[in-house]
């Protein structure tokens, strides 16, 4: 392990700008608090009179490092490398440190060190003030030990997390544009369907109905023609979840976001528990809505084990009285069309917003042929598995970060070893 110095050693804390040469009214970036990404990185077409600086703004210049000052921000990780700023000075929030790399040193290197989980616990843990307002005091800077790390292995880190970051990015971009994709591809199923050569109807192949103009061939009708709608329940008093993993489990609405939820991974209930609330099991192919708290999310329950689910208050659950394709349905009722009608229909149980069962029941949906709903689902969820995909490849990118950025920029391997073993 290599020898520790100052972070002050390595970078200006605060230091003062001469923007002596620069017109007092030339524009020039600025850049808010909302404009610096959390983890990391900034984005901002703004710019005002470098006289602003006089208004107390915070003075940078290029290849600075702005880092959050105050809470929640510094704790989120709300710094950023200004290397591509577009003019030679900046101004931003009030609430920013500014570090600027002195000579022989790679500013990256030091913009990876505010990002690494060490600096930003040691930081909130110096934070002065009282709750809400508390900041990072600027002789936290003067203080922190990082590793003495110099010269041409400095640039050689930053290299390799930059690379790291890059690949990030690129496969966040990636999932930006599937899921724009899927949303586009999704109003046009959900608008034009498809017709017997699978391709989507032409215009003149829809009618007007309640829901827009759709198909001829699909009907509308009231949710309670499709689906049967019933209650879930909250655990009764004296029953808490099973401390050991059982055969009966329990469904919340925190369980409906991200990918589909795994009846293996909900929490466990006892057998005298399910006992007591059979009655709102959830069983495979059914749907779930969200009624309280997140109101109006459907979610379609997939249950391929012998797993017996119990469904929580704060959802309803939807039991198909026809054929229907589970996915296909949790994705329409998802969709706009249905959205704006669930809004409108949230009411104020006890002074809560919820979704009552008989205004769920009222709610207008398709009638689809069966065979038409399988192919719209199989589109629609052939995309989703690239996202997810797309989703685990960033998982692992930036656990890779995290490995790696602890290990080069404390010196526990030396980044030359690193980069011999890669070539």
């Amino acid at each position: 392990m290599p020898d520790t110095v100052k972070l002050s050693d390595f970078a200006f804390i605060n230091p003062a700008t001469d923007t002596n040469g620069t017109a007092a009214e030339a524009p020039v970036t600025f850049i808010p608090m909302a404009a610096v990404a959390e983890g990391g990185g900034w984005r901002s077409t703004e710019h005002r009179p470098l006289s602003d600086a006089r208004r107390g703004y915070t003075l940078f210049q290029r290849d600075d490092v702005i880092v959050a000052k105050i809470t929640p921000c510094f704790e989120n990780g709300k710094v950023a490398l200004l290397s591509d700023l577009e003019t030679d000075f900046g101004l931003g929030s009030t609430e920013f440190h500014v570090l600027r790399a002195k000579p022989g040193h790679d500013p990256r290197f030091i913009y990876h060190w505010t990002r690494h989980p060490g600096f930003l616990r040691a930081g909130e843990a110096s934070m002065t003030g009282s709750a809400g307002q508390r900041r990072v005091p600027a002789g936290f800077f003067e203080r922190f030990e990082i590793a003495k790390i110099e010269g041409t292995p400095q640039g050689l880190i930053a290299d390799i997390l930059d690379t790291i970051d890059d690949s990030i990015l690129e496969t966040d971009a990636v999932i930006e544009k599937l899921k724009a994709v899927g949303k586009g591809m999704a109003a046009d199923l959900f608008c034009l369907g498809l017709d017997s050569n699978g391709e989507l109807r032409q215009p003149d192949a829809l009618r007007d109905t309640a829901l827009g103009m759709l198909p001829l061939d699909w009907s509308v009708d009231r949710l309670d023609t499709v689906f049967g709608v019933f209650g879930g329940k909250r655990l009764p008093l004296g029953h808490t979840y099973s401390k050991e993993a059982t055969g009966f489990r329990y469904l919340r609405v925190t369980d409906f976001f991200g990918e589909a939820s795994r009846p293996h991974e909900l929490p466990s209930l006892e057998a005298r528990t399910f006992k007591a609330l059979q009655r709102y099991e959830i069983t495979d192919g059914a749907l779930a809505v969200s009624i309280a708290g997140s109101i109006g999310r459907f979610h379609p329950f997939n249950n391929e084990t012998d797993l017996r689910v119990i469904l929580t208050e704060n959802a309803a659950r939807l039991e198909p009285k026809k054929s229907i394709n589970p996915d296909f349905y949790a994705r329409f009722l998802n969709s706009l069309p249905v959205q704006k009608q669930v809004e409108l229909e949230i009411g104020t149980g006890g002074g809560v917003p919820k979704l009552a069962l008989h205004r769920i029941q009222a709610l207008k949906v398709v009638d689809v042929p069966r065979d038409e709903q399988d192919e719209i689902s199989r589109r629609l969820g052939a995309l989703e598995l690239e996202i997810q995909a797309c989703r685990r490849e960033r998982a692992k990118l930036s656990s890779l970060r995290e490995g790696l950025r602890d290990n080069l920029l404390t010196g526990r391997k030396p980044v030359v070893a690193i980069r011999e073993a890669a070539e």
